[in-house]
């Protein structure tokens, strides 16, 4: 197809900071159509980007047939319908993450999208990452020899970004689906998707007494990941944490080295010492943030497109989904969970 016609489900901050100005700098997409509650708000969106339709109720926009794949970035407990709806009406779509509230919920949407013969894609933005590219190229070249441990961790000193999240009912879970969830994906692509064994986790809600804080679900988790190759993964991610910025970080450990990313590290044993080996620095933070999102929704119009295979599938977020239901139970029971 010359073009893609993508409609937008959901005109919050991260469609208004990402999904539409990239999408329209595209020239292979065509944004056909847009669909909010507030569907003032998606009027002038609609306006700024001159897109030729807007809906107050997705499914209207479903029914056009002139729409290819759609992007889903409303809250969490609306992707289950939104992506049956989807699959029914033959719409590839992309979800913002995460899938699902649970495992069962994914996994059904999963089995809609392989029976309608739709492709499924996930948001997962931190490892299209350039920097987290460039590591992936490195542990997979064996630079750091086997890689045997990741720790890794995404600690922000403000409250949770949006209310919503804080609400279980709505967001399925606290900080761990908001910020972790990246973080898991991350090393397991990292490694090249092992099996987990085994979870052990800590959770808390420890906001405080302020009357506006969260309640009902953790801001703060730890979590030990053990895989079935032999490797581990461990997972600080907080809402609520004394950092004097926000820390996102990725460190791997292997028998010939070490390697992190955010910052990109690398250090690898050369006749017994470990010599820096790091890269150039391959642009700031923001425009690495950006091409993060440029770099996924690519990635996304190509697979529509046929020019290659889907990556961060509905069968992948599934399969983490599991993990974080084992996360979940594992912190209410005070137990390791196997898998």
């Amino acid at each position: 197809m010359d073009k893609v016609r993508v409609g937008v489900i959901g005109t919050g901050v991260i469609a208004q900071i990402t999904h539409l100005p990239l999408l329209s700098k595209l020239e292979n997409v065509e944004i056909t159509a847009l669909a909010d509650v507030e569907v003032q708000k998606a009027k002038l969106l609609g306006e700024k980007y001159r897109i030729k339709h807007v809906f107050k109720d997705y499914r209207e926009m479903l029914a056009l047939p002139d729409i290819d794949a759609v992007i889903i970035s409303t809250p969490t407990n609306t992707h289950h319908e939104i992506a049956l709806a989807c699959a029914a009406a033959g719409k590839h779509c992309l979800v913002e993450k995460p899938l699902a509230r649970t495992a069962k919920e994914a996994k059904e949407i999963a089995d809609a999208a392989a029976k309608g013969g739709i492709k499924l894609m996930v948001g997962m933005n931190q490892r299209f990452r350039p920097d987290a590219m460039v590591m992936k190229s490195f542990l997979d070249s064996g630079e750091i020899g086997n890689v045997f441990f990741i720790k890794a961790g995404w600690l922000k000193k403000n409250p949770v970004d949006a209310q919503w999240k804080a609400q279980k009912g709505v967001s399925g879970g606290g900080v761990f689906l908001d910020l972790g969830i990246m973080v898991l994906d991350l090393s397991l692509w990292l490694l090249g998707f092992p099996k987990a064994k085994s979870v052990s986790a800590v959770n808390f809600d420890k906001a405080g007494n302020d009357p506006t804080a969260i309640t009902g679900v953790e801001d703060f988790s730890s979590v030990l990941i053990r895989l079935k190759s032999g490797q581990a993964i461990t997972i600080d991610t907080s809402w609520n944490f004394e950092v004097d910025n926000d820390m996102l970080f990725c460190n791997a450990y292997g028998d010939g080295g070490f390697a992190r990313v955010f910052p990109l590290r690398f250090h690898k044993k050369v006749q017994q010492n470990l010599a820096n080996v790091t890269p150039e620095r391959i642009g700031s933070l923001e425009d690495i943030y950006r091409r993060s999102y440029q770099n996924e929704l690519k990635h996304f119009i190509g697979a529509v497109s046929g020019l290659f295979p889907l990556s961060s599938t509905g069968q992948e977020a599934y399969e983490r989904m599991t993990i974080v239901d084992a996360i979940y139970k594992s912190a209410k029971q005070r137990k390791e969970i196997m898998l």
